[in-house]
């Protein structure tokens, strides 16, 4: 990875995540409008280090509501600060469980799903011109508007969802204070923060152990996973290990000569993967447990992990302080414009 790829990864990565115009879609935008898979593929390694970045920019920001809350559960009374981080507890349960319960569904969603993702930002956008134009109040946060904000977060896991347009949306129209709902979205994302760093830092260490073994051995493990998560039957199985083992002779071959690039043999993998009448949404299953599907043959490049890290917290610490501005003074209307023309420029660009 390049330094000015790092660097844009960072930016995107810190402005996304607190900004309401989904990342996610912006991600399978970019990889239609590039026709390639690079910008969404990034490594597991800098995932984990990008995600960690945004979550230290928040804590940074709200470093006073967090202290404050830490100190009140630990006088161990039935308090405010108790009773924020219950709501944040019965915030995160939807999005937890739908991560948990429907991964592979949700997985198979993203890779080039322009048309979804258009109509997703027009979603998006809506919400945001909705919530903009509802009256303010001083309201805070109840126990029962928690798990419904939460129901909202759990749907922006769709692709042109933005999660943080899609929170603070939801808690305005709920007629919740304008800052008090920024501020609660931003916290109730920061321990799904840590989960999806402590699951992506999980795949990179599989993944790292996958290449310590032998190609034949690691054929074995992937289809074997496939089996376990009842993707493949026996008899498809049979069929597609012998594919998975070509996959992995090549991918050995290209890590011994020095080989970065693995585009080529990652186009004969879906193809072969193809000819077996593997169907489309078999396929995106296969791949997302297939351990990143074709894995780079580099190492880690610390130079760019460290811009990347420094990037995405610097802008993360402006997107979030000057979202909380934004929605105090109600302007999220020119998120919606924005989410507006995006969406439906991408159901044009999918049906041309």
């Amino acid at each position: 990875m390049s330094i000015i790829e790092a660097i844009i990864l960072g930016v995107i990565q810190g402005l996304t995540e607190f900004l309401p115009v989904s990342s996610s879609g912006h991600l399978e935008l970019a990889k239609a409008i590039f026709g390639s898979e690079s910008v969404g593929k990034e490594s597991m390694l800098m995932t984990v280090v990008l995600h960690f970045a945004t979550a230290l920019s928040t804590l940074v920001v709200f470093r006073k509501e967090i202290l404050q809350i830490i100190k009140g559960l630990f006088q161990f009374k039935y308090n405010d600060e108790l009773k924020f981080s219950i709501r944040i507890i019965l915030s995160m349960i939807p999005a937890a469980l739908v991560g948990v319960l429907l991964k592979d569904e949700i997985e198979s969603l993203f890779g080039g799903a322009v048309l979804l993702v258009g109509f997703m930002l027009l979603i998006t956008g809506g919400l945001l011109f909705l919530a903009d134009r509802a009256k303010k109040t001083e309201r805070e946060v109840s126990y029962f508007n928690s798990i419904l904000i939460g129901i909202s977060q759990a749907i922006a896991i769709l692709p042109g969802i933005s999660r943080s347009g899609a929170t603070i949306s939801t808690s305005v129209l709920l007629g919740v204070d304008r800052e008090k709902a920024a501020r609660f979205s931003f916290l109730m994302v920061v321990p799904l923060i840590f989960g999806a760093i402590l699951m992506d830092t999980k795949d990179y260490l599989d993944t790292r152990e996958l290449e310590g073994k032998s190609a034949e051995d690691r054929a074995t493990m992937i289809v074997d996973d496939l089996k376990e998560e009842n993707i493949l039957s026996e008899q498809e199985a049979n069929s597609v290990y012998s594919v998975v083992l070509n996959k992995e002779v090549g991918w050995s071959e290209l890590k011994d000569a020095g080989n970065h690039n693995t585009a080529v043999l990652e186009d004969k993998y879906v193809s072969d993967l193809l000819q077996l009448g593997i169907t489309d949404e078999k396929m995106a299953l296969i791949l997302s447990h297939d351990y990143g599907q074709v894995r780079p043959v580099q190492g880690p490049n610390m130079a760019g992990l460290s811009v990347g890290f420094i990037c995405a917290f610097i802008t993360g610490l402006f997107a979030c302080k000057w979202m909380i501005a934004l929605v105090k003074r109600a302007q999220l209307k020119y998120f919606s414009y924005y989410c507006f023309i995006v969406g439906v420029a991408a159901i044009i660009l999918s049906v041309i």
